[in-house]
């Protein structure tokens, strides 16, 4: 039962997060909204491969920055900062993940490409979830796998998604320990969230690179 309510909550923050990165109104982070990004890192002389691997590249480093400046505080804030890291991150990430789709040509507000959104966020844990939701996949798959899928197998993956992204948080208990030395907490939770966001970059980079119709 527990399981399932923390399911829940992790899609609802999911979907949440998420709706504000495709309403790219910046009202709920003021900095430059998704689609803003996809034009300034379009540029003209180079390929799409190019400017997502630059814009990738740019993400990892802000994540980065974020999680050392929240890293800090130590023991004495971390009950702030910890929610307020995971939020932070979680946020660049998907935002990056919707400016990668749309540098592809995709729509951001289908609900598929939520779904390749959730995807990515596991990284090489992706394959894991689609089969936790019934679809056969081998280590590596695309966008092309779900073309077909009804929306019913989407909400399943999606489920599947938050059961794989509680599975990890349950294995990071060191991070949260180093959080409690100000400085080593600052250079792990950066570490890790740079790491984190390239990790999580390629891997939309590489379930995406064949566009909607390709």
């Amino acid at each position: 039962m527990q399981e399932t309510k923390d399911i829940n909550f992790v899609e609802e923050a999911l979907d949440f997060v998420w709706n504000q990165v495709v309403a790219g109104d910046g009202s709920w982070n003021p900095d430059t909204s998704c689609y803003a990004l996809a034009e300034e890192y379009k540029i003209s002389d180079k390929s799409i491969e190019s400017c997502v691997e630059n814009f990738i590249y740019w993400q990892a480093l802000k994540t980065t920055g974020t999680g050392f400046v929240l890293g800090l505080p130590g023991v004495v804030f971390m009950g702030v900062t910890i929610p307020a890291d995971l939020a932070s991150a979680t946020y660049l990430q998907l935002r990056m993940i919707a400016v990668i789709a749309l540098l592809h040509g995709w729509d951001i507000k289908s609900d598929r490409v939520r779904t390749l959104a959730y995807l990515s966020l596991l990284g090489s844990g992706a394959s894991e979830a689609l089969r936790l939701a019934g679809v056969r996949a081998g280590t590596k798959f695309t966008a092309a796998l779900l073309r077909n899928v009804p929306g019913a197998v989407l909400i399943a993956i999606n489920k599947a998604v938050g059961f794989r992204l509680i599975t990890k948080a349950g294995t990071t208990g060191v991070v949260n320990i180093s959080k409690l030395i100000p400085i080593l907490g600052g250079l792990v939770s950066g570490g890790l969230n740079g790491f984190a966001t390239r990790q999580i970059g390629n891997t939309a980079h590489y379930i995406l690179k064949i566009g909607p119709n390709g």
